[in-house]
């Protein structure tokens, strides 16, 4: 990374090459000499930076991105940062170039979302994208520029909703930061992402799976779908919401799922990518009460390609049959559909006992703190979520 150089006192100049800034890629900060130096960040952005004194105060003055600013352009910019300062100007207080300037988050947020918004299979996470930012960032630094905002800005966006609303502030935080990341790279902020960090200052999050989705305590499971064998109507209802409760699936892979996506020789489900929230293709175990309810659907409906219609031909269950289901036996505005996933999770872990990823592995939830399960992991998460059909909390009373 060092080259030749040239002696100026005691420092050395020019230590940088021009090619060994092409293709350096490791995160870090290189020194050139005379307070110039190139800084690699982990995603792979070059920027330019020039330590400078202004009085008693020591500052990183920002000189463009790599290769928008090649080597020799920086140290032609340096070397009339130095000279300026010599002269006693204040460059601190220098504006920035007008293309930083005038660019506003807003901006930035629509030149990312442009290109973004075309990989967005389902227009309601679109919808929820715009949403969030109108709701939250928007009306905060909607109109500052993009490369003037703070992590304290960032900060004060989010304290309100980070204990609140989790998932929301998780996601908030999310889109800010490739917002800012996109920004970056465009050569429209100079500095950092304001949002390296923020998650330390606010504080972790405790589980909220109650908090979002009205849950049953798992123990009070079996007597609930004792109820449910009960009732009258539509048997195509009845059956999806004992095989949801079962399988611990969302409501929609259930509504939709059809006997192509069933493998009835090992006994699975595969829900395809298209069909999963997190676009990755999901196995399902079918334990023995399971597998009878696909049974009964068969013969229930031989002709129909999806599991569980609705009573119109050719069309899913609606999910709001499932939260009639809810209210004809008993339970109206005190669980949700979704919230038997949180009955499963709950009974992993005081049951089962099985490790924290593991669970979250069978609920196809993904893990980026803790990477990804392995196959053995996997292969128990499949046993355990098995083993809550058959064994578990639905037919035996704890």
């Amino acid at each position: 990374m060092v080259g030749r150089g040239k002696m100026a006192g005691t420092r050395i100049h020019n230590r940088l090459t021009a090619l060994a800034v092409e293709k350096q890629r490791t995160p870090g900060t290189y020194p050139d000499g005379a307070g110039l130096s190139l800084v690699v960040t982990d995603r792979g952005v070059k920027r330019w930076e020039l330590r400078i004194q202004v009085g008693a105060r020591r500052r990183q003055l920002g000189l463009g991105l790599f290769p928008k600013v090649s080597l020799d352009a920086a140290r032609r910019k340096a070397s009339v940062c130095r000279r300026e300062i010599e002269q006693g100007l204040d460059i601190s207080k220098r504006d920035r170039p007008k293309a930083v300037r005038t660019v506003t988050f807003r901006n930035a947020f629509e030149c990312y979302f442009d290109m973004k918004e075309q990989q967005l299979s389902n227009p309601k996470h679109a919808a929820q994208w715009r949403s969030t930012m109108e709701t939250y960032v928007f009306p905060s630094i909607g109109s500052r520029g993009v490369g003037d905002v703070t992590a304290s800005d960032i900060i004060d966006i989010l304290k309100p909703i980070w204990n609140v609303k989790p998932e929301t502030a998780k996601r908030v935080l999310q889109r800010m930061r490739v917002v800012f990341e996109a920004a970056i790279v465009r050569g429209d902020r100079t500095t950092p992402t304001p949002t390296t960090g923020v998650s330390t200052v606010l504080g972790g999050r405790r589980n909220v799976w109650q908090s979002h989705h009205a849950a049953l305590p798992f123990r009070e499971v079996p007597a609930f779908m004792r109820r449910v064998h009960k009732l009258s109507g539509w048997p195509a209802t009845r059956l999806a919401f004992e095989f949801l409760v079962l399988t611990a699936a969302r409501s929609n892979e259930v509504r939709s799922a059809t006997w192509a996506e069933i493998d009835s020789t090992d006994r699975v489900g595969v829900i395809p990518a298209a069909r999963m929230k997190a676009r990755d293709p999901h196995v399902v175990p079918l334990s023995s009460r399971a597998f009878a309810i696909l049974e009964m659907a068969r013969a229930a409906f031989p002709d129909n390609a999806l599991i569980f219609p609705g009573t119109k031909p050719g069309r899913p269950l609606s999910d709001m049959t499932l939260t009639k289901v809810l209210r004809d036996a008993g339970l109206g505005g005190r669980a949700t559909a979704h919230g038997f996933r949180s009955s499963f999770k709950d009974w992993c872990a005081e049951i089962a006992k099985v490790r924290d990823e593991v669970s979250e592995a069978a609920l196809a939830h993904k893990i980026p703190d803790k990477g990804s399960c392995s196959l053995s992991q996997n292969i128990f998460s499949r046993r355990a979520a098995s083993a809550y059909g058959d064994m578990g909390c639905v037919y035996r009373e704890r």
